[in-house]
C-alpha cells in the first residue's frame, strides 16, 4: 500500500474529521507535486476525489491558503500557485538548513547508527523498486518519505514538526522523457545512499556536501513522467 493510500485508510479508521482528511490528504499531494501547477481546484471534482463534503473541503482550502500552498482565485475559486525560479531556490535553501541541522545533530549526538538510521535505508530501498515499476507517484513519496525520515533521525520532535507543517513542496518537474526520468530519479537515488553512507560512516562532511549538491539547482528533480 503506497504512504497516501496508508494514511488515508489510517484517517477513515481513526475517526478524523472530514475537514481534516480534506487538509492532509490534499495537502499531502501539493508537497508531492501531484496537482499541476496554474490549474483551479475545483470544488465538486476534488469533493468526489477525497470523499468529504464540500463545507469540509472549503474549510481545508482556506487552511492551506493560509500556508501559501494554495492562492485564492481573481474572481472566485482556488488555484495551485506556479512556483518562480526565486521561491523554487528559497525552498530549496529551507531544505538544506533544516536538513543540514539534522544531520548535524545526528553526527553529534552518535544517532548515525543502522537502528536509527534504519527508515532512510528502506526508503532508498523502496525507491529502487517503485523506480523499476515506473510507478510515479510511488517515487515521489518515497523521495519525500526519506527527506522526512532524515529530520525525524535527528530525534528533535520540534525540528520534526517545524519541516512537517512547513510549505515545502518538492521541486515542480521538467518535462522529461521516460528514460530522462529514470536516469535522473537513479541519480537521486545514487544520492540519498551516498548521504546515508556517510553518515553511517560519520562523515558529517560529506553527508553535507551531498545533501547540498542533492538539493541544489543544478539537481531540481523532476519526480513525474510525462
Amino acid at each position: 500500500m503506497s504512504t497516501i493510500a496508508a494514511k488515508d485508510e489510517a484517517f477513515r479508521e481513526s475517526g478524523t474529521s472530514q475537514r481534516d482528511q480534506a487538509y492532509y490528504r490534499l495537502r499531502r499531494l501539493l508537497i508531492l507535486q501531484q496537482t499541476p501547477e496554474g490549474k483551479r481546484l475545483r470544488e465538486a471534482e476534488w469533493a468526489e476525489k477525497l470523499g468529504v463534503n464540500r463545507t469540509a473541503l472549503r474549510e481545508a482550502f482556506a487552511r492551506l491558503e493560509a500556508e501559501g500552498l494554495i492562492e485564492k482565485g481573481p474572481i472566485t475559486g482556488y488555484f495551485v500557485p506556479e512556483l518562480t525560479h526565486a521561491e523554487i531556490l528559497e525552498i530549496c535553501e529551507v531544505r538544506v538548513l533544516l536538513e543540514g541541522g539534522a544531520i548535524e545533530r545526528i553526527c553529534r549526538l552518535g544517532l548515525n547508527t543502522p537502528r536509527v538510521l534504519k527508515p532512510l535505508r528502506q526508503a532508498c530501498d523502496q525507491l529502487e523498486r517503485l523506480l523499476e515499476e515506473a510507478y510515479y507517484l510511488g517515487v515521489a513519496e518515497a523521495d519525500r518519505r526519506y527527506h522526512e525520515a532524515l529530520i525525524q533521525a535527528a530525534g528533535n520532535k520540534r525540528l520534526s514538526m517545524l519541516y512537517e507543517r512547513a510549505p515545502l513542496p518538492i521541486i515542480p518537474p521538467n518535462i522529461v522523457s521516460g528514460a530522462e526520468w529514470n536516469a535522473t530519479v537513479r541519480r537521486t537515488l545514487e544520492e540519498h545512499r551516498g548521504i546515508l553512507d556517510a553518515l553511517l560512516a560519520g562523515d558529517k562532511n560529506t553527508a553535507l556536501e551531498t545533501l547540498r549538491t542533492h538539493l541544489s539547482e543544478r539537481s531540481l528533480i523532476p519526480l513525474c513522467a510525462v
